[in-house]
This record gives structure tokens, sequence and C-alpha cells, in this order.
């Protein structure tokens, strides 16, 4: 039977990234994805509308110094660079609030992430609800972008993760879709789809990958699920992941952020191309806040954003309760008068997705380390990679490529002591 150099679990940014960099080193390779698609958590939605929207990552953050900028330039995938994207108007529940009011909020919301920042950068891996003003005007607007930004409640969201992270200010929003620059840049990639990985032993001369397509044989590992999937069990490792690892998952977990897109037959808006509005509801203070892009790119789509606690309680609720919740939302910003000219609905539920599990990593208070802890080798010969192994660019597209290309050398090193070795006896 066939042995390759290296097998790869999951083909999403990580396992693209770490595919390719095998190949251009000259190792043969297995990359197997349960879905049949490639990008993961990347996923540009051509079909549900006739126009594309991304279902799950859009951004190219830090995009100034972020690698898959100029990968996007050399592919003629063109992105909307814009100072501050977010600048923008933001709804009260029964008016636009004032230009004043917009400046108070984002104050407000930017001194409590620099106070988060500050308190990680000097050791202090508390929460972000600590350092947050709960007795705010603006208290449930900043818990919002907060969770928009980490997948989790400010509860869950460690200021010492938060002041790692490596942020250029610069987040662009690529106009055909991250999944699709995906596609675009990995075109012709040998990939095994409709391959999900049951089990995988690493005890023996090679490592043994289980799938329905049968047992593969390799002689290094890289596997880049979600740090969700990982702790579920839903691969079965023999022997077991080691107990450090198994804590350093559960302590970054995969958080939750959804999307609910509303498609028009106009624009109904009457806002500028690609707005974003946030929403908070200052007649019911039970009524959790929201943010919506409105218009992007002129498809005539509004895509609600919601976030950690929030996106559980709806993502458990069912699709018909967060479309319920997010078009209240947009009538109360836009009046019911749009709803007749509403032509479609689609909604993104990540957490409920087998292969995903959730939206992207979270590391909870006190524990910023464990990231270093997912980087770390698993034995001499496997390797994790993904969003989450990324000590500064975690969350993003750019942090998995990186760490997928970082685990393919590692890999390839591997390789290349045991030829030494078996040299030499």
């Amino acid at each position: 039977m066939t042995v390759v150099d290296v097998a790869v679990v999951g083909a999403g940014a990580a396992g693209l990234a770490a595919a390719r960099r095998a190949y251009q080193l000259g190792l043969s390779c297995y990359l197997l994805e349960a879905k049949n698609r490639i990008g993961g958590r990347a996923h540009t939605d051509t079909e549900t509308f006739g126009v594309a929207w991304d279902r799950g990552a859009h951004w190219l953050h830090s995009a100034d110094i972020n690698p898959l900028t100029r990968i996007a330039e050399e592919l003629g995938h063109p992105y909307l660079a814009r100072p501050r994207p977010f600048d923008g108007t933001f709804h009260l529940g029964d008016r636009w609030g004032t230009r004043d009011e917009w400046r108070a909020y984002r104050d407000e919301f930017e001194a409590a992430y620099e106070r988060a920042h500050d308190a990680g950068k000097a050791g202090r891996d508390i929460s972000v609800l600590d350092v947050m003003d709960r007795s705010s005007r603006w208290a449930r607007m900043v818990h919002h972008i907060f969770t928009a930004i980490s997948g989790m409640p400010p509860s869950e969201i460690s200021t010492g993760d938060l002041a790692a992270y490596r942020d250029s200010g610069a987040n662009w929003p690529l106009i055909r879709g991250y999944g699709a620059l995906l596609e675009a840049r990995y075109a012709g990639l040998p990939v095994e789809l409709s391959t999900p990985v049951s089990a995988i032993d690493t005890g023996g001369t090679h490592i043994l990958v289980d799938t329905p397509r049968g047992t593969l044989r390799a002689r290094s590992l890289i596997v880049t699920v979600s740090t969700n999937v990982l702790a579920s069990g839903a691969i079965r490792f023999t022997p077991a992941l080691p107990a450090r690892l198994q804590s350093a998952l559960a302590h970054v977990p995969t958080g939750h952020a959804n999307k609910v897109a509303f498609h028009f037959r106009r624009d109904v808006f009457g806002l500028p191309e690609t707005s974003y509005v946030n929403f908070m509801d200052e007649r019911d203070p039970s009524r959790p806040a929201c943010s919506f892009q409105i218009n992007p790119f002129g498809s005539n789509l509004a895509i609600a954003y919601l976030g950690g606690d929030l996106a559980e309680g709806l993502d458990r609720a069912g699709e018909a309760e967060m479309i319920s919740f997010s078009r209240a939302a947009l009538a109360d910003m836009f009046g019911q008068d749009i709803l007749p000219e509403l032509s479609g609905v689609a909604a993104t539920r990540w957490a409920s997705d087998p292969h995903t599990l959730g939206a992207y990593s979270c590391a909870r208070p006190g524990h910023a380390e464990q990231r270093a802890v997912l980087a770390e080798p698993v034995s001499e010969r496997f390797f994790l990679a993904g969003e989450a192994v990324s000590p500064g660019w975690y969350s993003t597209v750019q942090g998995a490529h990186e760490s997928g290309i970082e685990a393919a050398d590692k890999a390839a090193a591997f390789l290349d002591r045991a030829i030494a070795a078996a040299r030499r006896r």
C-alpha cells in the first residue's frame, strides 16, 4: 500500500496552505476534507441569491501586512480599502443616532479595548468584562462588538489573548469573497473531498488514518480541524491526545459567530453602497445589540452579524428564531415597508456544523498561554495547524494560512531527520 510523506486533515485555509507547501518541498501528500468543498470556514456562497456573500470569513484583517492581500492582488481579487470601514451609522430602536452619539459609543468601545489591551500587556490575564463599564449607556453595543471580534461574551475573553493579537488597523473586505479567493489560489491542488477522518493511529511505524475510503498511511501528520472538533472526540486518536493538549483545547474553544443574509429585489435602504450599521434598541434594555452590512458592493443584501452569547442562544433556538431576531431589527431600522421586497433569506449555523462546531477560537481568561501549547508538535511527526495555533493572528484566515505553511516545514524537517538517521544505521 502507498505510504505518503504527509497526511493533512482538513482543507480549510491551513490545510490548503500546508498541502501546497508540502508539494513545493517535493513531499507526497494526502489532503483529506470531510466536506464536499474546500475552504472550511471561508465559504463564498454565489448560489443562494445569485450574488456573492461570505458565509464565514470576509475580511482581509491587518490587510496592509497580510500575506493574502498580495495573493489577492496577484489573482485579481479586488478588495475595498477604507481607512476606518466601521465609521458609519447606527440605530437606537426608534431613530437613527446622531453623529455625536456615534462618537460617544466609539469612544466608549475604544476606551474599553485599550483597558483590556493594557491589562493583557501588563500580564493581567483577566476577562474583558472586568475592564468594561457595565453601567455605560453603550454597554450593550460594546458587548456586541467584543463578541463579533472574539466569538465569545466579554466574560469569556482573555485580555492576555486580546493583547497578543497583531492588528494593524487595516481591515478590508474582499469584493468577490474570501472563500472565492481560496478557491482561486488552490485551484488544481489535489484534495480528497467528502472524506471525513474518523480515527488516527500514530503509535506504529506509519501513521494510520481511517476514512470511508479505507485506511491511509503516512509518515507524518498535520491536523487542521477546529479546537472544538478536536475536543469533541469526533476523531479518535490512538494513543489519546496528551493531557496537556486536551487542557489547551478546552481553554481555547471555538466561539460563536453567525450571519443572516436578506436579499431584496431592489435597493430599499437609502444608504451608500457597503455601509455598516449598528443596532441597539434603547426602548428595550433586554434586547441584544447587533450589526449589519448593508448593500455590500451594490448587491441589495443586508447581512446581520451575530456573535458570542447572542449567536449561541439563537443557534440553539434554531434558524427560524435567528432569522426572526435579525428581521425585526432590520424592520425597526428601515421600516416594515421593505419586507414585501424581500426575495430570500439564508442563515449560517457554524456551531451546529459537525465539521466546525463553531466560528473561530478565543482563549478563556487566565489561559492566553494555552495557544503556545497548541503550537507545540504533538509528537516529532504530528503537528496541529489552523487559526487557533497562531499566536498573533488567531481567528483569521491569514493566521491559519501561515500556520499551515509552518506545519508543512516542520513535517519536512522531521522527514529529513528520519532519512538522515536511516542512512546512519
